[in-house]
């Protein structure tokens, strides 16, 4: 394990050491299940090789199966053209149906129907050897792995009220309050006690929308030839027209958002170079050409009072951007020679993602939004490790941990990559309390994994998505009442006729269909309740004490629980005594 210590060289230390070293961690914690479970690797492996023997078996009576089925075909064609040509031929066609082929499908089917059964068999004893092993596995196992690797990385089993009321008070995060914002998936943390949250938000947008149409049409003229000869000529022509209607817009963003009090006053934002992997030639041009761009930025700051003066290190300034910074001392302060060393060595080089960043100051936040992260699930639940073929579940697990960890590294990687975001420690912070027990940010997250049909608006088009926003949320003692507004639209198919002039001389009316979105909303109420209960310890409960409340509809995810209330439904004490009692119980009983 490493020593918790700055990473001073984070790609650098990645490569060389962090890399075998997370893997290795996600190798042992797996080995670690394994021994926890019982499991019989060995037994496993030979249950695993009969149950694909017996996958095999039943690909080889199914072919069998599908062969007699086509004999069938081919000799009832065969029966049909014998009586329609002669009727002896028929009935031999007849006969040799019912005698060969009728019964060779038969026991074709017939052993299909077995083999299929001894593959179930086979997979259910595999299933058998995983029961205990599949039990253990829950959802906050890749931060453990990441952070057993690292521990000056601590990642949070939930966002926190107290995580998120720390970064609102001390370094200005504001919640995602945006209407046109629902948040799909949170992880959060801290490094040396600076918070950071690792977000994926749904976002909408209405935008204008070009659709196309297009309308065939033909005319004839008449031409004398040289010779006096009268001809026609058909002529075809395709018009085209557009026309422009508002229609909605979704798209993910992932981005990591870092709370330093680290250079207060410091704005600044840059984009990704585009400069990994290039030759060294390559670069060498982009640097003079930046550089260019960076002396009339200099001289015009000069010129009219601005705070923009170059550092020494043109390559770091051509490559890293932040054209628009705001406070050079402060930039200064950050950029030491160190940390350009390493932004350059982190943007410079190809692997794992290069320069795939966005990196955004804004006082004591600072975001960073990447390529890699906006292609990547870091929130697998715990149900997606599980399986029949150890072999396989160990490949399958520490390979999505291999990835989970080189993802949040390297969106860490740019506040690495500055040695004064790690060694300055932050104030202490008094918690005052929060408006609810969970964090609006997981309100969100957790309403998001429930059956949306339950959410669905009256008329509207089932195709497209549904933005899930808390609009009120309320404690009654452990448990929360959300009130979450869903917006959708209702869809109704359109067509306007533009008018365009053709070859021939005439205007024609272009029909272009178009969609026509009407906005449709309601509400519904949410319950949220803190179990404090690991995955599969929630699924081997008996819900029964709870299923007036959980029959309709429920997700269940890193303890946190929430449940379907509908359009009126509200949670009294009464309630949130019953799942206090139930889950305390359960806790208790496993001290």
């Amino acid at each position: 394990m490493a020593d918790e210590q700055p990473v001073y060289r984070p790609r650098e230390m990645y490569e060389r050491q962090l890399k075998a070293q997370y893997h290795q961690a996600a190798d042992q914690f797996f080995e670690s299940l394994t021994q926890e479970a019982g499991t019989d690797k060995g037994a496993n492996a030979v249950h695993v090789k009969a149950y694909k023997a017996a996958q095999a078996a039943t690909e080889e009576a199914r072919k069998k199966v599908n062969k007699a089925k086509t004999a069938k075909g081919w000799t009832i064609f065969g029966i049909i053209i014998g009586f329609i040509l002669l009727i002896i031929p028929g009935i031999l066609m007849l006969i040799f149906y019912k005698n060969k082929i009728k019964t060779a499908l038969a026991n074709a089917e017939n052993e299909l129907t077995k083999k299929l059964e001894d593959e179930k068999k086979a997979l259910d004893v595999c299933h058998a050897d995983m029961a205990t092993l599949n039990d253990l596995f829950d959802d906050s196992m890749p931060c453990k792995v990441m952070e057993k690797a690292t521990p000056i990385i601590d990642l949070d089993p939930t966002f926190t009220p107290e995580r998120l009321a720390y970064m609102m008070s001390s370094f200005g995060m504001k919640e995602e309050t945006d209407p046109d914002t629902s948040v799909l998936g949170v992880l959060s943390g801290h490094i040396q006690g600076n918070p950071f949250v690792l977000e994926k938000v749904f976002r909408h947008e209405v935008q204008d929308k070009t659709y196309e149409g297009e309308l065939v049409i033909t005319w004839t003229t008449t031409h004398t030839d040289s010779n006096g000869h009268t001809y026609t000529e058909t002529h075809i022509e395709t018009l085209h027209a557009e026309s422009v209607h508002p229609a909605p817009s979704y798209w993910d963003e992932t981005r990591l958002i870092y709370g330093s009090e680290v250079a207060p006053h410091l704005h600044f934002s840059r984009r990704p170079s585009g400069m990994s992997g290039k030759s060294e030639k390559e670069m060498e041009k982009f640097v003079k050409s930046r550089v260019k761009e960076l002396d009339k930025l200099e001289e015009k700051a000069i010129k009219k009072g601005g705070k923009f003066t170059k550092l020494g290190n043109d390559e770091f300034e051509a490559f890293f951007g932040a054209d628009d910074r705001d406070h050079e001392v402060e930039y200064r302060l950050m950029f030491t020679a160190l940390a350009q060393r390493n932004m350059l060595d982190l943007i410079k080089n190809p692997q794992p993602f290069g320069d795939d960043f966005i990196m955004v100051k804004d006082g004591m936040l600072t975001s960073v939004c990447s390529r890699h992260s906006q292609n990547f699930d870091y929130y697998a639940t715990g149900e997606s490790f599980v399986g029949y073929d150890v072999t396989e579940m160990k490949s399958r697990f520490v390979s999505y941990c291999d990835k989970f960890v080189e993802g949040v590294f390297f969106d860490l990687a740019p506040i690495l990559s500055v040695p004064l975001y790690q060694i300055h420690k932050p104030r202490d912070f008094i918690y005052e309390g929060y408006r609810a027990n969970l964090s609006s940010f997981e309100h969100e997250v957790l309403i998001n994994k429930m059956d949306k049909r339950l959410f669905t608006p009256k008329d509207a088009d089932e195709s497209l998505p549904l933005l899930l926003k808390e609009m009120t949320a309320k404690k009654i003692g452990g448990s929360d009442e959300v009130t979450v507004k869903v917006r959708s639209y209702k869809t109704t198919p359109m067509v306007d006729y533009v008018p365009v002039l053709g070859g021939d001389g005439r205007t024609h009316s272009v029909p272009v269909h178009w969609i026509q979105y009407d906005e449709v909303s309601t509400c519904r109420n949410v319950g949220l309740f803190d179990s404090k209960q690991s995955r599969p310890a929630f699924q081997h409960a008996s819900l029964k004490p709870l299923e007036k409340y959980l029959s309709e509809n429920f997700h269940f995810e890193r303890g946190l629980l929430s449940y379907y209330l509908g359009e009126k439904g509200h949670i009294n004490e009464a309630d949130d005594q019953a799942f206090t009692t139930f889950f305390k119980t359960r806790n208790d009983a496993k001290k």
